[in-house]
Protein backbone atom coordinates (compact mmCIF):
# COMPACT_ATOMS: atom_id res chain seq x y z
CA UNK A 1 0.00 0.00 0.00
CA UNK A 2 2.88 2.18 0.26
CA UNK A 3 2.92 3.17 -3.31
CA UNK A 4 -0.79 4.72 -3.04
CA UNK A 5 -0.16 8.03 -1.78
CA UNK A 6 2.17 8.78 -4.26
CA UNK A 7 -0.43 7.65 -6.70
CA UNK A 8 -2.58 9.26 -5.43
CA UNK A 9 -1.16 12.67 -5.71
CA UNK A 10 -0.89 11.88 -9.54
CA UNK A 11 -4.57 11.38 -9.70
CA UNK A 12 -5.86 14.18 -8.03
CA UNK A 13 -3.44 16.36 -9.77
CA UNK A 14 -4.85 14.79 -13.08
CA UNK A 15 -8.33 14.73 -11.37
CA UNK A 16 -8.31 18.64 -10.78
CA UNK A 17 -7.70 19.35 -14.43
CA UNK A 18 -9.86 17.31 -15.62
CA UNK A 19 -12.88 17.99 -13.35
CA UNK A 20 -12.64 21.29 -13.21
CA UNK A 21 -15.36 24.53 -13.21
CA UNK A 22 -17.05 22.33 -15.82
CA UNK A 23 -18.33 19.52 -13.82
CA UNK A 24 -17.51 17.13 -16.12
CA UNK A 25 -17.22 14.63 -13.48
CA UNK A 26 -20.93 13.84 -13.95
CA UNK A 27 -21.07 12.80 -17.23
CA UNK A 28 -20.13 9.22 -18.32
CA UNK A 29 -20.50 5.80 -18.00
CA UNK A 30 -22.05 4.38 -14.91
CA UNK A 31 -21.71 0.42 -15.72
CA UNK A 32 -18.03 -0.26 -15.29
CA UNK A 33 -17.08 -3.51 -13.07
CA UNK A 34 -13.71 -3.28 -13.04
CA UNK A 35 -10.42 -5.10 -10.60
CA UNK A 36 -8.04 -2.38 -11.18
CA UNK A 37 -5.79 -3.73 -8.50
CA UNK A 38 -7.94 -5.14 -5.88
CA UNK A 39 -7.11 -9.04 -6.22
CA UNK A 40 -3.60 -8.84 -4.16
CA UNK A 41 -5.20 -7.15 -1.33
CA UNK A 42 -8.57 -9.30 -1.22
CA UNK A 43 -6.98 -11.51 1.92
CA UNK A 44 -6.20 -8.83 3.97
CA UNK A 45 -9.82 -6.50 3.77
CA UNK A 46 -11.17 -7.04 7.73
CA UNK A 47 -13.59 -4.38 7.53
CA UNK A 48 -15.73 -1.78 4.80
CA UNK A 49 -16.16 1.86 5.84
CA UNK A 50 -18.86 3.35 3.69
CA UNK A 51 -19.55 6.72 2.80
CA UNK A 52 -23.51 7.15 2.96
CA UNK A 53 -24.88 9.89 0.56
CA UNK A 54 -24.69 7.98 -2.97
CA UNK A 55 -23.28 5.00 -1.83
CA UNK A 56 -25.57 3.94 0.65
CA UNK A 57 -28.89 6.58 0.35
CA UNK A 58 -30.27 7.71 -2.57
CA UNK A 59 -29.90 10.89 -1.85
CA UNK A 60 -28.56 13.51 -3.69
CA UNK A 61 -31.93 14.87 -5.05
CA UNK A 62 -32.61 15.36 -1.51
CA UNK A 63 -29.52 17.52 -1.44
CA UNK A 64 -29.70 19.59 -3.96
CA UNK A 65 -33.25 20.39 -3.62
CA UNK A 66 -32.59 21.36 -0.10
CA UNK A 67 -29.42 23.48 -0.90
CA UNK A 68 -31.90 25.59 -3.79
CA UNK A 69 -34.52 25.89 -1.40
CA UNK A 70 -32.20 27.23 1.79
CA UNK A 71 -30.36 29.41 -1.66
CA UNK A 72 -33.58 30.90 -2.50
CA UNK A 73 -34.85 31.98 0.75
CA UNK A 74 -32.15 33.85 1.72
CA UNK A 75 -32.47 35.04 -2.00
CA UNK A 76 -28.68 33.91 -3.14
CA UNK A 77 -28.39 33.19 -6.39
CA UNK A 78 -28.79 29.73 -7.38
CA UNK A 79 -25.81 27.44 -7.82
CA UNK A 80 -25.46 25.33 -10.74
CA UNK A 81 -26.85 21.55 -9.68
CA UNK A 82 -23.74 19.85 -10.59
CA UNK A 83 -21.49 22.77 -8.39
CA UNK A 84 -24.01 21.11 -5.39
CA UNK A 85 -22.95 18.01 -5.95
CA UNK A 86 -19.13 18.52 -6.45
CA UNK A 87 -19.78 19.91 -2.37
CA UNK A 88 -21.58 16.44 -1.47
CA UNK A 89 -19.15 14.51 1.51
CA UNK A 90 -17.85 17.98 2.16
CA UNK A 91 -18.69 19.40 5.68
CA UNK A 92 -22.01 21.17 5.47
CA UNK A 93 -21.14 24.80 6.04
CA UNK A 94 -17.95 24.43 4.19
CA UNK A 95 -19.57 22.95 1.23
CA UNK A 96 -22.23 25.63 1.22
CA UNK A 97 -19.88 28.80 1.70
CA UNK A 98 -17.91 27.39 -1.58
CA UNK A 99 -21.20 27.94 -3.29
CA UNK A 100 -21.76 31.76 -2.18
CA UNK A 101 -21.60 33.91 -5.29
CA UNK A 102 -18.99 37.10 -4.39
CA UNK A 103 -20.92 39.66 -2.27
CA UNK A 104 -22.29 36.96 -0.35
CA UNK A 105 -20.04 35.58 1.11
CA UNK A 106 -20.46 36.82 4.92
CA UNK A 107 -23.66 34.94 4.83
CA UNK A 108 -22.15 31.31 5.17
CA UNK A 109 -24.01 31.04 8.94
CA UNK A 110 -26.97 31.64 7.62
CA UNK A 111 -27.25 29.70 4.76
CA UNK A 112 -26.25 26.53 6.54
CA UNK A 113 -28.59 27.20 9.26
CA UNK A 114 -31.44 27.80 6.53
CA UNK A 115 -30.22 24.71 4.86
CA UNK A 116 -30.76 22.79 8.25
CA UNK A 117 -34.07 23.66 9.47
CA UNK A 118 -35.26 23.15 5.73
CA UNK A 119 -34.21 19.81 6.15
CA UNK A 120 -35.45 18.91 9.62
CA UNK A 121 -39.11 20.57 8.56
CA UNK A 122 -39.51 18.70 5.29
CA UNK A 123 -39.96 14.76 5.70
CA UNK A 124 -39.40 14.31 1.94
CA UNK A 125 -35.78 15.56 2.09
CA UNK A 126 -34.97 13.96 5.74
CA UNK A 127 -36.30 10.43 4.41
CA UNK A 128 -33.48 8.00 4.50
CA UNK A 129 -34.00 6.26 1.58
CA UNK A 130 -31.65 3.15 1.01
CA UNK A 131 -31.05 1.72 -2.94
CA UNK A 132 -32.53 -1.26 -2.75
CA UNK A 133 -29.72 -3.40 -2.50
CA UNK A 134 -27.90 -2.41 0.42
CA UNK A 135 -29.46 -4.28 3.38
CA UNK A 136 -28.50 -7.27 1.65
CA UNK A 137 -25.31 -6.26 0.70
CA UNK A 138 -24.77 -5.26 4.88
CA UNK A 139 -26.20 -8.99 5.73
CA UNK A 140 -24.07 -10.90 3.77
CA UNK A 141 -20.66 -8.61 4.88
CA UNK A 142 -21.50 -9.18 8.60
CA UNK A 143 -22.54 -13.08 8.22
CA UNK A 144 -19.05 -13.31 6.36
CA UNK A 145 -16.97 -11.97 9.44
CA UNK A 146 -16.27 -8.30 7.85
CA UNK A 147 -16.28 -5.49 10.03
CA UNK A 148 -18.83 -2.31 8.92
CA UNK A 149 -18.40 1.20 9.42
CA UNK A 150 -19.30 4.50 8.07
CA UNK A 151 -17.33 7.50 6.94
CA UNK A 152 -19.49 10.20 5.54
CA UNK A 153 -18.98 14.34 6.07
CA UNK A 154 -22.33 14.14 7.41
CA UNK A 155 -22.82 15.72 11.07
CA UNK A 156 -22.67 12.76 13.67
CA UNK A 157 -26.48 13.91 14.61
CA UNK A 158 -27.05 12.95 10.94
CA UNK A 159 -25.54 9.63 10.91
CA UNK A 160 -26.81 8.69 13.89
CA UNK A 161 -30.04 9.61 12.28
CA UNK A 162 -29.67 7.71 9.40
CA UNK A 163 -28.56 4.98 10.97
CA UNK A 164 -31.96 4.69 13.53
CA UNK A 165 -34.16 5.41 11.05
CA UNK A 166 -33.08 2.62 8.34
CA UNK A 167 -30.97 -1.01 8.71
CA UNK A 168 -27.68 0.53 8.78
CA UNK A 169 -28.09 0.65 12.84
CA UNK A 170 -28.23 -3.16 12.66
CA UNK A 171 -24.76 -3.02 10.89
CA UNK A 172 -22.59 -0.95 12.41
CA UNK A 173 -18.77 -1.49 14.32
CA UNK A 174 -17.94 2.23 13.86
CA UNK A 175 -18.34 5.23 12.26
CA UNK A 176 -16.76 8.72 11.48
CA UNK A 177 -18.85 12.18 11.00
CA UNK A 178 -17.84 15.31 9.35
CA UNK A 179 -17.98 17.13 12.11
CA UNK A 180 -15.14 15.33 14.09
CA UNK A 181 -12.20 15.41 11.66
CA UNK A 182 -11.28 17.61 8.40
CA UNK A 183 -13.11 17.35 5.40
CA UNK A 184 -12.86 14.74 2.26
CA UNK A 185 -9.97 13.87 1.39
CA UNK A 186 -8.08 14.31 4.54
CA UNK A 187 -7.50 11.19 5.42
CA UNK A 188 -7.97 11.84 9.18
CA UNK A 189 -11.67 10.09 8.96
CA UNK A 190 -10.45 6.80 7.61
CA UNK A 191 -8.07 6.75 10.35
CA UNK A 192 -10.26 7.60 13.07
CA UNK A 193 -12.41 4.77 12.11
CA UNK A 194 -9.73 2.42 12.10
CA UNK A 195 -8.61 3.09 15.14
CA UNK A 196 -12.16 2.28 16.31
CA UNK A 197 -12.54 -0.64 14.69
CA UNK A 198 -8.85 -1.86 16.24
CA UNK A 199 -7.70 -2.34 12.51
CA UNK A 200 -4.68 -1.04 10.40
CA UNK A 201 -6.06 1.18 7.69
CA UNK A 202 -4.53 -1.39 4.98
CA UNK A 203 -6.94 -3.80 6.25
CA UNK A 204 -9.98 -1.64 5.22
CA UNK A 205 -12.03 -1.86 1.86
CA UNK A 206 -13.02 2.40 1.90
CA UNK A 207 -16.32 2.57 -0.62
CA UNK A 208 -17.91 5.88 -1.74
CA UNK A 209 -19.20 7.41 -4.50
CA UNK A 210 -17.02 10.61 -5.48
CA UNK A 211 -13.68 11.76 -5.98
CA UNK A 212 -13.19 12.94 -2.54
CA UNK A 213 -14.00 9.42 -1.14
CA UNK A 214 -11.33 7.36 -3.50
CA UNK A 215 -8.83 10.00 -2.50
CA UNK A 216 -9.88 10.15 1.21
CA UNK A 217 -9.27 6.09 1.37
CA UNK A 218 -6.31 6.54 -0.91
CA UNK A 219 -4.73 8.91 1.44
CA UNK A 220 -4.89 7.07 4.37
CA UNK A 221 -3.77 3.73 2.71
CA UNK A 222 -6.61 1.90 2.76
CA UNK A 223 -7.77 -0.41 0.06
CA UNK A 224 -10.11 1.92 -2.23
CA UNK A 225 -13.57 1.29 -4.11
CA UNK A 226 -15.42 3.55 -6.37
CA UNK A 227 -19.42 3.01 -6.82
CA UNK A 228 -20.86 4.84 -9.71
CA UNK A 229 -24.03 5.09 -7.64
CA UNK A 230 -24.26 8.82 -6.92
CA UNK A 231 -21.92 11.96 -7.81
CA UNK A 232 -18.94 10.91 -10.08
CA UNK A 233 -19.17 8.46 -13.37
CA UNK A 234 -17.18 5.33 -14.07
CA UNK A 235 -15.01 7.55 -16.32
CA UNK A 236 -14.40 10.32 -13.90
CA UNK A 237 -13.62 7.76 -11.33
CA UNK A 238 -11.35 5.74 -13.22
CA UNK A 239 -9.36 8.25 -13.38
CA UNK A 240 -8.09 8.66 -9.79
CA UNK A 241 -7.60 4.55 -10.36
CA UNK A 242 -9.47 3.13 -7.02
CA UNK A 243 -8.52 -0.62 -6.23
CA UNK A 244 -11.87 -1.72 -7.45
CA UNK A 245 -14.67 -0.11 -9.46
CA UNK A 246 -18.41 -1.21 -9.43
CA UNK A 247 -21.67 -0.11 -10.70
CA UNK A 248 -23.21 -0.20 -7.08
CA UNK A 249 -22.18 -1.70 -3.85
CA UNK A 250 -24.74 -4.90 -4.69
CA UNK A 251 -21.82 -6.03 -6.85
CA UNK A 252 -19.63 -5.68 -3.72
CA UNK A 253 -19.86 -9.42 -2.04
CA UNK A 254 -19.01 -11.46 -4.96
CA UNK A 255 -15.68 -9.60 -4.99
CA UNK A 256 -15.16 -9.95 -1.40
CA UNK A 257 -16.38 -13.89 -1.53
CA UNK A 258 -18.88 -12.60 0.75
CA UNK A 259 -22.15 -13.75 -1.97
Amino acid sequence: MQGNNAQCLKAKAAAVQAFGADYSFVSGRRDLCLDLSFAPFKGAVKAVAFDIDGTLCDSIWQIIKCARLAFNELKIPQPEENAIKAIIGKKLQEGLESLLPEGFMHLGDQVTHCYRDIFADLPEIRETRLFPWVGGVLRQLHESGFKIAYASGKSKRGIERSLAESVLGDYCDALCAGDEVPSKPHPAMAQLVARRLRLPTFTILGVGDAGMDVQLFQNASCVSCGVQSGVWSGEALLQLRPNLLLPHIGFLPQFLGAD
